[in-house]
């Protein structure tokens, strides 16, 4: 490559560049949902809350973060202003959900990060894969939005006022011949949003987009589903039924998405199912009741598998499924040290909630050994070391700040046994996982080959 190609290369991007002092007539959408946004402030639309300010401070951070990754990435793509215009927005539309004290601005938002992200996974739109995805994407979103709508009707309705603060306050004297089909709706909008099943094939599909869109799901948008059941929990509260059905589903899902990530080969698939699977965990966490759980998981999760996937561009592992596996028995060894601590605060506070906390412990005594096993193979031992030692104390102090901001729900969905009893069997299956990665066992080879086409829709 000569000089004179760098130099028409470095026009064509200055042409492109992804940020620019004029705005132009393609820039009038995402100005005015900026607009919308500053006069919801100004009139008092917008209500701070601890789920809305998680949800705006992760979107921001991790789109600032992508639009840095993507001005590189992205330099030699005609369409790059496009996917910093669309990466704005989708920012903007995601703080007016968070912040909205109004149901219809909260829709709005909804529905403008939707239209966005499906416009985004598109990118590629040359290339038919990439617009099969985006079509797949958009039923998903229309699914959610219909859903979100639904229910708002029914709220508002029931309630006279479109006011967040007066329709929650008004639930316990709403029938549940409205409360019932509104959290119910309230459940579908945040599956679809979350790629729960029914709902998965939409991000299986979109690999298809640049990583930076990949990354960019997960700045409160993948996620959202769960800041959506928090924000309007007295609704999910008021219909045990639609709670028992969003905690099954969690469970169906955080399996799914464990058994897809345990077969698929490529890092981009892996990371996706692993998103499924979380999504699973922190849907059952809002479901029990446990809200400040399930809002650091939703921070957390959005904030690593952010970067996970900026790292995953054009990386290829040559590592064995077995390399990445814990050595036995250490699983079996941690899975009893969990019971073991759980047993322990079951009988000092019954109050708390044991299934996200037993979790969270076991996924920090994992890190804590594999931390263990890379300090003998590196000079730098107590610095490996001491990594997840500090991600517990984040993680505790995090956990009980996030505590002291958003209460839980006032009736836990079980008893503190029964989730006992369901921390084992996750623990349990934890250990089977891990026997699985190992090599020491093996699946089925038709379960295994429905594996690796699960959650991926048929051309």
């Amino acid at each position: 490559m000569n000089q004179t190609t760098l130099t028409a290369s470095s026009r064509q991007w200055s042409n492109t560049a992804l940020y620019r002092l004029a705005p132009r007539a393609a820039d009038l959408p995402v100005i005015a949902l900026g607009a919308v946004v500053v006069t919801a402030l100004a009139l008092g639309l917008a209500t701070p809350n601890t789920a809305g300010m998680a949800l705006g401070c992760l979107s921001v951070l991790v789109t600032l973060v992508v639009l840095s990754f993507a001005r590189r990435q992205l330099r030699a793509d005609p369409r790059a202003a496009s996917f910093a215009r669309m990466a704005v927005g989708l920012v903007i539309a995601t703080v007016l959900t968070g912040l909205a004290g109004n149901v219809l601005l909260l829709v709005a938002g909804w529905i403008a990060s939707g239209r966005l992200m499906a416009g985004m996974i598109g990118h590629a739109d040359d290339w038919a894969e990439a617009r099969a995805a985006a079509r797949r994407a958009s039923l998903a979103f229309a699914a959610s939005d219909l859903a979100l709508v639904g229910a708002a009707l029914l709220l508002v309705l029931g309630a006279g006022s479109s006011d967040l603060a007066t329709i929650l306050s008004a639930v316990p004297s709403m029938t549940q011949t409205v409360i019932a089909p509104a959290a119910f709706l309230l459940v579908i909008a945040a599956l679809a949003r979350c790629a729960l099943p029914p709902f998965s094939s939409w991000l299986m599909s979109s690999l298809a987009a640049p990583t930076p869109v990949s990354a960019l799901m997960h700045a409160g948008f993948v996620n959202a589903g769960g800041f959506l059941l928090i924000r309007l929990a007295p609704v999910l509260e008021a219909a045990p039924s639609a709670r028992f059905t969003l905690f099954a589903v969690g469970i169906a899902a955080a399996v799914f998405g464990s058994a897809i990530m345990l077969v698929r080969s490529d890092v981009k698939g892996s990371l996706a199912a692993s998103t499924i699977a979380q999504m699973g965990f922190m849907l059952l966490t809002v479901a029990l009741g446990a809200y400040a759980a399930a809002l650091w998981h939703m921070v957390a999760h959005g904030l690593f598998k952010a970067w996970l996937f900026l790292g995953s561009a054009g990386t290829i592992s040559s590592a064995s499924s077995r390399a990445k596996a814990l050595p036995q028995p250490i699983p079996a060894v941690i899975a009893l040290t969990t019971l073991t601590g759980a047993l322990a605060i079951l009988q000092a506070r019954s109050d708390l909630p044991l299934l996200p906390l037993g979790l969270a412990c076991a996924a920090l005594l994992s890190a804590f050994a594999v931390g263990l096993g890379a300090a003998g193979r590196s000079r730098l031992s107590a610095v490996t070391v001491s990594v997840p030692v500090m991600l517990i104390a984040l993680n505790a102090g995090a956990l009980g700040a996030m505590a002291a901001l958003q209460p839980d729900a006032g009736m836990p969905l079980l008893s503190p046994y029964a989730q006992f009893g369901l921390l084992s069997l996750f623990l349990a299956g934890g250990v089977l996982q891990q026997s699985l990665a190992s090599g020491a066992r093996s699946l089925p080879p038709a379960l295994y080959a429905r594996l690796i086409h699960a959650g991926t829709p048929a051309a």
